[in-house]
């Protein structure tokens, strides 16, 4: 069952990521991911990529995409209610 929760969370940040082409470093930026690694997750050059890359980039795009993590604070710095 893990698994088909981490395929979910993979797939709709592959899909985010390419809805989002062109606008990659603002995503980079405030999901804090480097600008590379996510290119490379995008282009599917990274055939595993980390949860914790995974997880800052669902976590920006299920927040509007709003930036709510600038600055590479990532997860650590959401907290519910905000």
């Amino acid at each position: 069952m893990l698994d088909d929760v981490t395929e979910s969370i993979y797939e709709f940040v592959m899909d985010q990521l390419q809805q989002s082409k062109g606008q990659w470093p603002r995503v980079a930026k405030g999901a804090g991911v480097p600008k590379r690694t996510l290119e490379k997750i995008a282009r599917r050059e990274i055939a595993d990529p980390g949860v914790s890359h995974i997880e800052a980039l669902a976590a920006y795009f299920r927040a509007g995409k709003h930036g709510r993590h600038r600055g590479g604070a990532g997860l650590h710095a959401h907290t519910r209610g905000e």
